[in-house]
């Protein structure tokens, strides 16, 4: 091959070189994409269904034969078009919109009065707004504002107080007591009142403040169980010695009203007070028509007398006081 023929052949292969790089180019430009894909386009209440290369959404609603007005919209249903996406076609409606004396008409595809009015740049606080603003837009509708009169107005309101209730280990199940009063609190609201012809049509709240502070009410409300008594036989255990006194009762909410006894334990049915000087704190008794108990409370009293506890005033009272023998058993 000559010289002449080698670049002969070299610029051939370069024009159709070129030519390829060309028609992909003006490809690109022209909208198309290299493969082909569905798309709905869903225009007047009919689908159009169109197998296309565009990757523009106004080439392919013109290749479905839809036209497009200046003001009409669409709306995408993926952020890019792939197979399957939809395009809607929403038509500009048009509207009269009167405020006060002006009135203008225009086209819109919006699809509530609040979306035009925003669109238009009118804020609806400041309008009395016929029809409402949740209204849906259709043709020849007219939609008039009323301009509106606010004016700032404060009110105060109760702030009913809440009830806290916390369990009480040292009062009977069943049984509660407020140990914290509750009150009300008071708040007040910034209101902004809006009136059109001298009559309230609506009201924003603009700000709420507490002017007095809710307290809540606490009440303890009891858990406690008394355990189940054991039954006095009446048969004494075996003891160490024997001790004469006088013995009364006592309820758990005597004394300090806590419910524990001066040793830290709870005072239940089985505790006894007693002179630490004559029975020594943690003693085991066994006493007559009572039971086996400890001696781990102390009272107001010296000498030989104890105080045992029972869990009703009844049972204080049955018992009273009496003279008896107590029985000192091993620890």
């Amino acid at each position: 091959m000559t010289v002449r023929e080698i670049f002969l052949h070299h610029t051939k292969f370069t024009r159709i070189a070129t030519c390829l790089t060309l028609i992909a180019v003006m490809s690109v430009v022209a909208g198309f994409s290299k493969t082909s894909k569905n798309i709905r386009v869903i225009a007047d209440g009919q689908t159009t269904v169109v197998s296309t290369m565009y990757d523009s959404p106004k080439d392919i609603i013109g290749q479905a034969g839809i036209k497009l007005k200046p003001s009409d919209t669409f709306v995408l249903s993926s952020d890019n078009l792939k197979d399957g996406a939809t395009i809607t076609v929403k038509r500009a409606v048009p509207v009269t919109v009167e405020v006060a004396k002006d009135t203008r008409k225009v086209k819109t595809t919006a699809g509530d009065v609040q979306s035009l009015l925003q669109t238009m740049g009118y804020d609806p606080l400041n309008f009395y707004v016929l029809p409402n603003e949740e209204a849906a837009i259709t043709p020849n509708m007219l939609i008039r504002l009323e301009p509106l009169i606010n004016k700032i107005v404060f009110r105060d309101q109760n702030a009913p107080f809440n009830t806290i209730y916390r369990d009480d280990d040292t009062m009977p199940q069943g049984t509660a007591k407020v140990i914290q009063q509750g009150s009300d609190g008071i708040e007040r609201f910034m209101v902004r009142e809006y009136y059109n012809g001298g009559k309230k049509v609506d009201e924003q709240v603009m700000q709420k403040s507490v002017i007095k502070q809710t307290v809540p009410q606490i009440v303890a409300q009891g858990t406690y169980v008394a355990p189940s008594q054991p039954v006095d036989n009446g048969q004494i255990p075996p003891y160490i010695s024997e001790l004469y006194v006088q013995a009364s009762a006592y309820l758990p909410t005597d004394g300090s009203g806590t419910g524990y006894t001066a040793t830290g334990m709870r005072a239940q049915h089985g505790v006894v007070a007693v002179d630490p000087n004559v029975i020594p704190l943690g003693t085991r008794l066994y006493i007559p028509g009572y039971g086996e108990a400890v001696a781990a409370d102390t009272g107001g009293f010296s000498g030989n007398s104890i105080d045992i506890c029972v869990d009703s005033y009844s049972e204080a009272i049955n018992w009273g006081r009496r003279n008896i023998t107590i029985y000192i058993l091993p620890n």
